[in-house]
């Protein structure tokens, strides 16, 4: 268990709720049938786009969206400095947030120059330019990153993880939201997401919808902010979408994301959703085996939220066709198929689910997070290695690109 995911290993569903999930089908892995749209990735390409100023280098969690210009942003968690000879946190944080892992003392990064750097491309990915870099400290692998977006003026919004944050015990130990005016350059002060007396909030992806609306998912724990150490907050995390209508200055309360029989013990935060033409939305989770067979395995399932007037219900969720591999990413292209992006391989979809089909192509890095260009080009940012100790590989940012076209 490290930097992203909270879920307790030993937690499992009723036996009545496994049974009953075990039950649905499994949607397949096929070739389009004759007659069927089908679609294929051509000019595909793969490059390193930025390396750490020291090796080995520690780049991880990686954000990407774009502008309304037109450019593309990147954003990342960057450590630099000493592999040997640091202090680890003090004993109250390290109990606090059951950080380092125990027998792993390589993963506090106390002491460490900490950054959130952020790079832009203004020509479809063929070069970038590092434009920011602001500087935080924390025990932890990383506060921000992937949960990143801007506003049609431009802003930029980035979700902080305020709990991971124990050397700054002036900032809201929940999720919060920061917003620059200016690139990315200056930050203003934050702005929490829901109430910290009722609930922590773990906000993992920031999405803007058609109608111009903000979403947020990731996890919630419904215990007071501060009252739990992070070991004890995995027993209470569930899934968490909230939807902003004015900006992400205000949120609504949570909307149920699997059904309420699912709910309990589910496990985890990390999911992805795309938004289907008919306003549902496709959901791809991580989560930890419900048949309990194998504890210690995470598998992926999928579901619709259905959409009804402004906000959405949960329907059945199951077994996705894919293995594990990290954060679920999921992308609604120009072309019209939605694409899950994972190590194991890149498939679409045009059935909200019912199948995938596998592209021609390599598997992404690690926590992929993809953006489709105005001319129609699908950036895959993510890492090289996967949730590492400091100094442990020499990891780097990169890069895949290609297009959708129909066979």
């Amino acid at each position: 268990m490290m930097k992203t995911h909270l879920f307790s290993p030993r937690i499992s569903l009723s036996c009545a709720a496994t049974l009953a999930l075990l039950n649905l089908p499994v949607p397949a892995v096929r070739a389009a049938a004759a007659g069927e749209e089908s679609f294929v990735a051509k000019n595909y390409e793969h490059r390193v786009i930025y390396h750490s100023p020291q090796t080995p280098g520690f780049t991880s969690w990686v954000g990407a969206w774009k502008m309304p210009d037109g450019s593309v942003m990147v954003s990342f968690t960057q450590a630099t400095g000493p592999v040997e000879g640091r202090a680890l946190a003090p004993v109250e944080i390290q109990r606090r947030l059951d950080w380092p892992p125990p027998g792993l003392p390589g993963y506090d990064m106390t002491g460490l120059e900490m950054r959130n750097v952020h790079l832009k491309s203004k020509d479809a990915g063929a070069t970038w330019e590092k434009v920011s870099a602001d500087s935080f400290k924390s025990n932890m692998n990383g506060i921000t990153g992937e949960p990143e977006v801007a506003l049609s003026d431009g802003t930029v919004l980035r979700a902080v993880w305020g709990h991971y944050l124990p050397y700054n015990p002036e900032k809201p130990q929940t999720g919060f939201i920061e917003r620059s005016h200016d690139g990315t350059l200056t930050w203003g002060p934050p702005e929490v997401m829901l109430d910290p007396k009722k609930c922590i909030t773990l906000p993992k992806r920031l999405r803007v919808l058609r109608d111009g609306r903000l979403i947020s998912l990731g996890g919630i724990a419904n215990v007071p902010a501060g009252s739990i150490n992070r070991e004890a907050m995995a027993k209470y995390i569930e899934p968490m979408l909230v939807v902003s209508s004015d900006e992400g200055h205000t949120w609504s309360a949570p909307i149920a994301v699997v059904p309420e029989a699912n709910r309990h013990n589910w496990g985890g935060e990390e999911f992805d959703l795309a938004e289907l033409p008919n306003g549902d939305l496709l959901c791809v989770f991580r989560l930890p085996d419900p048949s309990g067979a194998k504890p210690q395995r995470e598998v992926r399932w999928q579901g619709v939220l259905k959409k009804q007037g402004a906000t959405w219900v949960p329907t059945t969720v199951g077994p996705a066709p894919f293995p594990h591999s990290g954060h679920p990413e999921l992308l609604a292209t120009k072309e019209g198929p939605i694409l899950h992006l994972a190590t194991t391989g890149i498939h679409w979809t045009d059935d909200a689910g019912a199948s995938w089909h596998r592209l021609d192509l390599p598997g992404s890095a690690y926590y992929p997070h993809a953006v489709q260009t105005d001319d129609g080009q699908i950036l895959v940012v993510g890492h090289i290695g996967s949730d590492d100790a400091y100094g442990k590989i020499d990891q780097s940012i990169v890069m895949d690109s290609f297009r959708l076209a129909h066979r």
